[in-house]
């Protein structure tokens, strides 16, 4: 399908808005405002795209409102039938936060509000993360997975533990086994599983009365009450031990692997058999965000987590982050248990100039030693239960053996040799991977473990790279195994990783988690994924720690090591995606060029040919009879008037790591280049207003706040990379309203320049010094440059450096000095320091400006700096 050209808004940028009282559209209603031009054209193009199934790229400056054209449209679309929920992601917290303030907007006064949801990880939800009360080591997850299997073991109908209830407890509703040799409680089933003979497969794995009578247990403990979000939990403080709620005299008598701590919210839901108890009233204007949901389950005992997945397929608008939507391990989640990434689901991309790069790290995948190791103790332990010689003290290995036996019994191809074969590939992997990682560092440190004892080891990460990464061939550990063992060993390792967990997940004498499933699909995928496309290496982190483990390198000690399989060009996962849903808006400030951005982000797949991304090893799978995707594009300029704006290119010398020298503070000391630009900077931060200077890194903005504040004398502020509440609050000194004007000091490729709205007096000039490359030295981004010049070579872009590299490096730009114009009536003052940006230099950057800033941009010398700026602040004093 042919890519028309995008629309350009012909609106007269003098009228301000449309009446929605003239408006002839259907949408009109849902519009909180009279709409700018751009917002009507916008609406309408998206509409039409969607109805039939398509995405419109929009590409719309600052202050065009497109987070309110994608909704507008969106719920139309629900209404007409094209759709049965919108589903906003975005990687920016500022925006989601947008998108919820809009969502709301739209929601005041409605009589049927629509209903709004915002997808949050478990540690924003879950009660006892959220209080800190998790127990033992471990991240999130890690705990929570181990409080969550223990919980099923206690409320699973199949469950041998007695809880310490008395058979009149739940009003009587708690039956007793029907055999007459038997007492036990059987809860809500006629017969304890002793008795009970064939399970009932249409019957639920859990039960709801064992789940009701444990949450009674455990209010009746004694304690403080948990208290979050203003509400207080009808459980303790404190997680509930197993010891807490069984009928046993003390923990030491509770089988091994059945003694644990458990979430009594997550029992709660089972003992309401997914009845959340609460709706989209709960939350303000109808929309449910983190502490609205955890407020009201909390309240009600129920786990905030699972009432979010519940209430997902009733929401009408959901609002979530990238991983939501492309993580394959989240996604999954999303898709299968809640039921809302499908064909009636309308997608919404915001800041999509990130998705390429987002995703890129999103669907590379890894493998750490310790997994490895762990992994190879899977099939160890399934081969010796295959033999009948394995179990813990005290185990019946004859039992091992069969349940093992049954379980292998389901896989036809694989058999007992194959876990053998298994067994030693994973050795030899271990191996090869301390070979690899002890080579690099004698190579690059001689005597490392000496310096490391000394403490002079760098505490630096590294990447191993285990090919060429500017050629496309097999990499060494591949080729290795294929001389050691046969061709197809890394295939194999799926089917036999599946075998494997099989014979632990049905073994009923053991507690183990197996991970042999997961490491198996990741050998595989590394056997399997194309070379060019996917880059392999190993990773080290610098970790110091004591090992206790004596069969560990020695290098452990100082490093983590993990296999890397990095995706370098993602179009084919991203086209897979985009293809399972209704379609929907792609949408951000800075998407031009418009033929690069349809192919990175795999949408030119479902427009041209009719390809379906390709099957899961990365290969391409056509699919003849898939109808191809419409796939159109729209752009929007500014839409103010050009009279409060002032946009130039600084006409200095390239902002190059050659040109510029070291970062020197003392004039005398700087190349004349950082000379140039140390001046012009000077000017800009004395000039009106609160100023933004986007430096090409963090190290560049730290040389720029320390020169500037010997010389202006306005407060300098310096951005770094930290946390969100370190940024929230520098952020708050820029914006302060009073009359002292600040001076903001970041890197363009940081987080203060995307998605933060500094919207009215909070920002009156920008500007970006050099061109943000990323760093295109390390192997991975080699890789990448490489496989994009692979790929889009007959596109019309010379090389993957243009594509990869200088495409993403210029919308960094765009959206750095895309924040100082917001609305109507804002003025200021753009700058590119650079002349890369004019048209007509050597490596000009210039063509990949966007339309109308290449129009309007104009070269101004470092001489003429300051009587510019003087002049254009005269006129707006004038106006």
């Amino acid at each position: 399908m042919s890519d028309p050209a995008p629309s350009e808004s012909a609106a007269d940028p003098d009228q301000r808005t449309v009446p929605r009282a003239g408006l002839d559209a259907a949408w009109r209603d849902l519009f909180p405002f009279d709409p700018y031009p751009q917002q009507v054209d916008g609406v309408e193009r998206a509409r039409e795209v969607m109805d039939d199934g398509g995405y419109l790229l929009l590409e719309g400056a600052c202050g065009t409102g497109k987070t309110l054209i994608a909704l507008v449209a969106g719920l139309q679309a629900i209404r007409d039938g094209a759709g049965e929920r919108v589903f906003a992601v975005t990687p920016v917290k500022q925006q989601l936060k947008q998108f919820v303030t809009e969502v709301r907007t739209l929601n005041r006064g409605r009589e049927e509000p629509f209903a709004g949801l915002v997808l949050v990880g478990k540690g924003d939800l879950l009660p006892y993360a959220r209080t800190g009360a998790f127990p033992g080591d471990g991240g999130v997850h890690d705990a929570s997975s181990r409080m969550r299997e223990m919980t099923a073991k206690l409320v699973s109908r199949e469950s041998t533990l007695s809880l310490d209830v008395a058979p009149d407890a739940l009003d009587g509703r708690i039956e007793v086994c029907g055999d007459e040799s038997c007492d036990r409680l059987s809860y809500s089933e006629g017969r304890c599983p002793e008795h009970r003979g064939e399970r009932d497969e249409e019957a639920p794995w859990y039960d709801p009365l064992r789940a009701e009578a444990l949450c009674e247990l455990v209010e009746s403990l004694d304690g403080p009450r948990l208290k979050t979000a203003g509400e207080s939990a009808p459980y303790p403080a404190d997680p509930p031990h197993t010891r807490d709620v069984l009928d046993v005299y003390d923990g030491g008598d509770l089988p091994a692997g059945q003694a644990g701590y458990f979430d009594p919210f997550y029992a709660r839901f089972f003992a309401d058999e997914g009845w959340v108890g609460f709706g989209f009233e709960r939350g303000e204007a109808h929309v449910l965000d983190a502490d609205a949901v955890v407020a009201a389950a909390v309240d009600r005992g129920v786990c905030p987590h699972e009432s979010m997945a519940a209430l997902m397929p009733e929401a009408d608008v959901l609002v979530g982050n990238y991983n939501h939507a492309f993580d394959p391990k989240t996604r999954r989640l999303t898709r299968e248990k809640a039921g809302v990434l499908d064909d009636g689901t309308l997608l919404v991309v915001d800041e999509a100039h990130m998705l390429e790069e987002r995703v890129r790290d999103l669907l590379s995948e890894t493998l750490s030693l310790h997994a490895l190791r762990t992994a190879h103790r899977d099939v160890t332990l399934a081969r010796e239960y295959l033999s009948g010689t394995g179990g813990a003290p005290g185990s019946d290995p004859e039992t091992h053996r069969r349940h093992a036996r049954k379980a292998l019994s389901d896989f036809s191809g694989v058999d007992e040799r194959d876990l053998e074969v298994a067994q030693s590939f994973l050795e030899w992997l271990a191996d090869a991977i301390d070979g690899e990682v002890s080579t690099y560092l004698r190579e690059e440190y001689g005597d490392w473990q000496r310096r490391f004892r000394e403490g002079s080891l760098p505490e630096a990460d590294h990447e191993l790279p285990l090919r060429d990464p500017e050629a496309v061939e097999t990499d060494r550990l591949t080729a290795a195994a294929r001389e050691a063992f046969a061709d197809d060993v890394w295939r194999r390792m799926r089917d036999v990783g599946a075998a494997v967990a099989a014979v632990h997940d049905d073994d009923g004498q053991t507690d183990r988690t197996p991970v042999c499933d997961a490491v198996g699909t990741l050998l595989w995928r590394w056997g399997t994924a194309d070379h060019a496309r996917y880059f392999r290496e190993v990773e080290l982190e610098y970790s110091e720690k004591a090992l206790e483990d004596t069969t560990l390198p020695d290098w452990a000690s100082a490093y983590n090591a993990d296999l890397v399989l990095f995706n370098c060009i993602p179009q084919e996962p991203l086209a897979r995606v985009f293809d399972e849903l209704a379609g929907g808006v792609v949408m951000s400030a800075t998407l031009e060029p418009f033929d690069v951005y349809r192919q990175v982000s795999g949408l030119a797949l479902l427009a041209e040919d009719g390809r379906d991304g390709g099957d899961e090893d990365g290969a391409d799978a056509g699919d003849d009879d898939r109808v191809p995707r419409r796939v159109e594009t729209a752009r929007y300029g500014l839409g103010f008037p050009e009279a409060n704006r002032a946009s130039w290119v600084l006409d200095v010398p390239p902002f190059t790591y050659r040109n510029r020298g070291d970062p020197v503070v003392e004039y005398d000391g700087m190349t004349r280049t950082r000379r140039a630009y140390a001046s012009a900077l000077v000017r800009l931060a004395r000039g009106h207003g609160n100023t933004l200077l986007c430096l090409p890194s963090y190290r560049e903005a730290e040389w720029a706040v320390e020169y500037l504040r010997e010389h202006v004398s306005k407060p300098v502020l310096r951005d770094r990379s930290s946390d969100s509440s370190e940024t929230d609050a520098m952020l708050a000194r820029f914006f302060q309203g009073d009359d002292t004007h600040r001076v903001l000091v970041t890197s363009a490729r940081g987080t203060v320049t995307e998605g933060v709205d500094y919207r009215g007096q909070r920002l009156h000039c920008a500007a970006v010094v050099g061109v943000p490359y990323a760093n295109t030295a390390t192997p991975r981004m080699q890789a990448v440059m490489n496989a994009y010049g692979r790929t889009f070579s007959e596109e019309g872009r010379e090389t993957g450096f243009e594509t990869a590299v200088q495409v993403p490096a210029v919308r960094k730009s765009r959206q750095a000095f895309g924040r100082v114009l917001r609305g109507y009536d804002e003025v200021g003052v753009r700058v590119l320091l650079d002349r890369r940006y004019l048209a007509g230099t050597p490596r000009s950057v210039n063509d990949l400006l966007g339309e109308r800033e290449r129009e309007e941009f104009s070269a101004v010398s470092p001489d003429m700096l300051d009587l510019a700026l003087e002049r254009f602040w005269g006129r707006q004093r004038q106006a």
